[in-house]
């Protein structure tokens, strides 16, 4: 890779703990380093900052602190996206971490492609990934290379604008031409940078080779609570997200892969389970999108992302 395509590497941290710490030391095993490593910090108490840095004394990082009551996904991003010094800004969330020694070599690799701003990579289950989690997984990233552009938005769908900053690669120039990461939004502000590079032209990248261990062991109530959220903000931004389709027949696809999946695993109390979680994020998400019937005050006791709705 040549040296005018060095990237930044943005880690946002807030008492990452243990997964924090899994997550620096697969990132010095990479073939690929990063030419600088930003840790952006929200107020963490637990300690795992203090013990990465020791870890990460020879590549010098440069630490931002980031007050909990103005952390923003979009706005501290954006701060990143700023402060970072190279072409590339790479992100990856505290509990994401590198499943093998080519993760970041592979994401950049396919960023590379003609006419690519932003490239993510497949997430793998961690080890303690119940099923519903592991299936989940599966489901959402293939083994598949996606070109996603509008040529390709009549075979996608909504589809075509998913991205993860989870584990995500974004050319900087690109991005803030575009107006950068959306601020005040209550998630998605990967999504929605993607969707918007997308309908000007330019594409983004699924690169399957490119592994991370990501995943969450949500409760059905947590899962009402996260499709909550994203009903409120498909709710907002319709004009742009549904310009390929609606998420319907991604969801019902979703539910029929994931039973398939549970069926064929054997994993028949995790089947029994499912259709309460189908119901909670069935129930979560039409409410979210009715949001503005409900209150403010109401929303907030519905959602995940609190804050949002201070």
């Amino acid at each position: 890779m040549a040296r005018t395509e060095k990237f930044s590497l943005v880690i946002p941290v807030r008492n990452g703990g243990g997964l924090f710490l899994e997550c620096i030391r697969a990132v010095l095993k990479q073939s690929l380093q990063p030419a600088e490593i930003l840790i952006f910090d929200t107020e963490s108490t637990d300690g795992a900052v203090e013990n990465a840095k020791p870890l990460l004394a020879k590549n010098k990082p440069r630490y931002f602190k980031v007050l909990k009551s103005e952390f923003d996904h979009g706005g501290t991003r954006n701060a990143a996206l700023h402060a970072a010094r190279h072409p590339w800004v790479l992100y990856l969330t505290q509990d994401a971490v590198p499943a093998d020694e080519r993760a970041f070599a592979e994401l950049l690799g396919a960023a590379m492609q003609k006419g690519v701003v932003a490239a993510y990579g497949k997430q793998l289950p961690h080890a303690d990934a119940r099923p519903l989690a592991a299936t989940a997984r599966a489901f959402n990233y293939g083994d598949v290379r996606l070109l996603q552009d509008m040529a390709h938005a009549p075979f996608l769908g909504i589809k075509t604008w998913f991205a993860s900053n989870s584990f995500c690669v974004w050319h900087k120039q690109a991005l803030l031409k575009a107006g950068g990461f959306a601020e005040k939004l209550i998630l998605g502000e990967d999504m929605h940078a993607a969707a918007r590079l997308i309908q000007a032209g330019a594409a983004v990248a699924y690169e399957p080779r490119a592994h991370v261990r990501h995943s969450h062991n949500y409760s059905a109530l947590e899962e009402f609570r996260r499709y909550f959220d994203i009903g409120v903000f498909h709710s907002l931004h319709a004009a742009l997200l549904f310009r390929a389709g609606n998420a319907n027949k991604e969801g019902f696809k979703f539910v029929l892969g994931q039973a398939a999946a549970l069926l064929r695993d054997q994993s028949y109390w995790s089947l029994l389970k499912l259709p309460f979680h189908v119901a909670a994020k069935f129930l979560g998400y039409k409410l979210g999108r009715k949001y503005t019937l409900l209150g403010k005050r109401f929303s907030r006791r519905l959602s995940m992302h609190k804050n949002y709705w201070n």
